[in-house]
C-alpha cells in the first residue's frame, strides 16, 4: 500500500459522525480509516478509507466444525472454513465490490478466526479434511490408506488423560502444520483476488488484515498482505514484540491493537516503543492530554519517515542479530517468539544492537544470538552451525535443537557453553540460562553473566551506541547511506536531563554536528565531541521520544 509515515489505522465508534472522527483522527496524525462497506461514509472519505470484510465470519450453514461436530465458534459467530472454495469465491466477489465503490484497498477482519479456536476447534469439516486426506496421500505415497481422521480425533480425546495436543493427536504434526499453512493459502487466494481485480480496474488497491491472535501462523501469512495489525495480546507488550513484528513486515506498515481497558496513558507509552520500529498503534482511545502527545509523536515519525528514514525503510544498525524462527514458533506453540522477545529486550537494556531477522540469509552480521530456540529447521540450524565453525559468533539462551520436517527433534545443535564463551570449531559459542519464566514469574538475566557475554563475543573494543545517565532509555540505530538516525524513548516516568550519548566513530564518521528532535517540539542542533573510539554529546532534555539525525 502507499506508505504511510505513521500507520495508524481507526475504526467508527458506533453512532459517531464519520467527519467528527476524522478531525480526531487528524490531530493524532492516525489513519487510514478502516470502516464496514455498509456504514454510511462522505465520498471524501471513501478514497482514503479500507473497506472491512468480515471474512472470519461463516456464511449461514458454511461453518468450518470442531473435532466435535458442532459448528467452529459456537459460543460466538461461526468461523469461516479457511479450506472452502466457496468462501474464497465470496471474499473475491467482496473485494471487488469494495473495489468498484471507491475505496483504497480493504481490511481482512479477522481472517485466522477459525485458527484461532486451537487445535480441536476447527478443521474437521468436509472441506478441511477432504484437503488434509490430499496433503496426507501427498507426503505418504500411494500406499497410504484413506482414515477416518474425525474418529482418531475424538478417541483421542475420549482417552486422553488431560488436555490433547498434536503430540498426543494420531498424525496431530501434520494436522497442526496443515491448519497453520492453510491461514497462509486462504490469505494469498483473497490478496490474489483482489490484486488481479485492481490490475483489470487499472489502479492501486491495498490489502491488509486485522488478526484476532498473534502467532506463527498470523506472523507468516502477514508476508502476502500490504499491511496488518496484530493484538498486542493481555499485556502490555515491550519493546521485544516491535522488533518481532517489524522483522516479520519487512518494509510494509504494521500496528498493534492494544486489549480493552487500555488507559490512555499506556496507549501513549506502547505507540512511544513502536515508534523506533515503525510500529503504529491502532485505534482513537487516547483522548486529553495523551491523545495531544500521541498527534506530536505521530507528527515526528511523519517528519522522519519524509526524509527517506523511518525504520523499516531504512536499514538497522547491527552489532549481532536475533534470530526469530517460525518453524521453532511453530512447535513451540508461541513460546519460542516470546523469548526472543524477552532477549531483544535484555539486549536493548545493554543498548546493544540486536535486529530481529527471520532469516539468516538477510544479514552478514558475525553474531547470531539464538532464545528459546528448540526447533530450528534444518537449513537454519546448518547455517548457524557452518557461521559458527567458520569463525562466528552464537549467544545462545538455554538450549538449541533441529527438528524434522513433522517437528521431531533430531537432537541438540550446539554443544555446552558458558557466559564466558567456548571455543567451536573456528568461533566462539558464550551460553546463557534460558527465559522460561518459573513458576508463573518472569525470566531474570544475570546482567554480570550478559556483560561477560558480548564481551567475548563483540569484544571491548568500539561499540555502535552507549549511553549513560540518570533516565534509562532506548536507542535504536537505523542507517540510510551515510545517514544515521538514533531513536530515543525514555522508559522510566521521569525527564531524560543531562544523559549523555556515545556513538562509534565508525557510525559518525567525521560529522560533528547532529540535529536532535523531540516529539515535544524540541529541534535543535548540538556538537558530537570526538572521545577515543566515539564521538559524544549531552542531550537535550526531552521526556517520550526523541530522533537524533546525523
Amino acid at each position: 500500500m502507499p506508505r504511510r509515515a505513521a500507520f495508524a489505522p481507526y475504526r467508527l465508534t458506533p453512532g459517531a459522525l464519520p467527519e467528527e472522527v476524522a478531525r480526531t483522527a487528524a490531530a493524532q496524525s492516525a489513519g487510514p480509516l478502516v470502516v464496514s462497506t455498509s456504514d454510511p461514509l462522505p465520498a471524501a472519505l471513501v478514497t482514503a478509507a479500507l473497506a472491512e470484510l468480515p471474512v472470519g465470519k461463516a456464511a449461514e450453514g458454511e461453518a468450518c466444525r470442531a473435532a466435535d461436530g458442532t459448528p467452529s465458534g459456537l459460543s460466538g459467530a461461526p468461523r469461516a472454513c479457511l479450506s472452502s472454495e466457496r468462501h474464497h469465491a465470496r471474499v473475491a466477489q467482496a473485494v471487488r465490490g469494495a473495489l468498484a465503490s471507491g475505496f483504497a484497498g480493504v481490511s481482512l477482519d479477522r481472517p485466522d478466526a477459525s485458527l484461532a479456536q486451537g487445535l480441536l476447534g476447527a478443521g474437521f469439516c468436509a472441506d478441511c479434511q477432504r484437503v488434509f486426506a490430499s496433503r496426507l496421500g501427498r507426503e505418504y505415497g500411494d500406499q497410504f490408506q484413506p482414515l477416518d481422521f474425525l474418529a482418531l480425533a475424538r478417541d483421542a480425546l475420549a482417552t486422553a488423560p488431560g488436555a490433547l495436543g498434536f503430540e498426543q493427536l494420531p498424525f496431530g504434526r501434520e494436522f497442526w502444520r496443515f491448519r497453520h499453512e492453510a491461514l497462509q493459502h486462504a490469505l494469498r487466494a483473497h490478496a490474489r483476488a483482489a490484486r488481479d481485480a485492481a490490475r483489470a480496474a487499472g489502479r492501486w488497491f491495498a490489502v491488509s488484515a486485522w488478526f484476532e491472535a498473534l502467532g506463527p501462523a498470523q506472523l507468516e501469512a502477514a508476508r502476502h498482505l500490504d499491511a496488518a495489525v496484530f493484538p498486542a495480546g493481555s499485556q502490555a507488550p515491550g519493546p521485544g514484540l516491535f522488533q518481532v513484528l517489524r522483522a516479520v513486515m519487512g518494509r510494509r506498515p504494521v500496528a498493534v491493537a492494544p486489549p480493552p481497558g487500555t488507559t490512555p496513558d499506556q496507549l501513549l507509552r506502547m505507540a512511544l516503543l513502536g515508534a523506533p520500529f515503525a510500529v503504529g498503534l491502532a485505534g482513537l482511545d487516547a483522548a486529553g492530554e495523551p491523545g495531544s502527545q500521541l498527534g506530536k509523536l505521530r507528527a515526528l515519525v511523519q517528519e522522519v519517515a519524509a526524509r527517506g528514514r523511518s525504520p523499516g525503510a531504512a536499514s538497522a544498525v547491527a552489532e549481532c542479530v536475533l534470530l526469530y524462527s517460525p518453524e521453532a514458533d511453530l512447535w513451540s506453540a508461541g513460546r519460542h517468539r516470546r523469548a526472543v522477545e524477552l532477549a531483544a529486550e535484555a539486549l536493548a537494556a545493554q543498548h546493544v544492537q540486536a535486529p530481529v531477522v527471520t532469516s539468516l540469509d538477510e544479514t552478514a552480521a558475525k553474531v547470531v544470538v539464538l532464545a528459546g530456540a528448540e526447533g530450528l529447521s534444518p537449513l537454519e540450524a546448518r547455517e548457524v552451525r557452518r557461521r559458527l565453525e567458520a569463525g562466528g559468533g552464537v549467544l545462545l539462551f538455554g538450549t538449541a535443537s533441529a527438528v524434522d520436517g513433522a517437528g521431531r527433534s533430531v537432537g541438540h545443535l550446539l554443544p555446552d557453553g558458558k557466559p564466558t564463551g567456548a571455543r567451536v570449531g573456528a568461533g566462539t559459542l558464550a551460553a546463557l540460562p534460558g527465559l522460561e519464566p518459573s513458576r508463573g514469574k518472569p525470566a531474570v538475566i544475570d546482567p554480570g553473566a550478559l556483560d561477560k557475554a558480548l564481551a567475548a563475543l563483540l569484544g571491548k573494543g568500539r561499540r555502535a551506541v552507549g549511553v549513560t545517565g540518570r533516565a534509562r532509555l532506548l536507542a535504536a540505530l537505523w542507517r540510510e547511506g551515510e545517514a544515521v538516525d538514533v531513536h530515543l524513548v525514555t522508559l522510566g516516568p521521569e525527564r531524560a536531563q543531562g544523559n549523555t550519548l556515545f556513538l562509534g566513530a565508525h557510525l559518525a564518521g567525521a560529522s560533528r554536528k547532529a540535529r536532535f528532535q523531540s516529539a515535544e517540539g524540541a529541534d535543535v542542533e548540538i556538537r558530537l565531541n570526538p572521545s577515543g573510539a566515539s564521538v559524544s554529546t549531552i542531550l537535550p532534555a526531552f521526556s517520550g521520544y526523541a530522533v537524533l539525525s546525523i
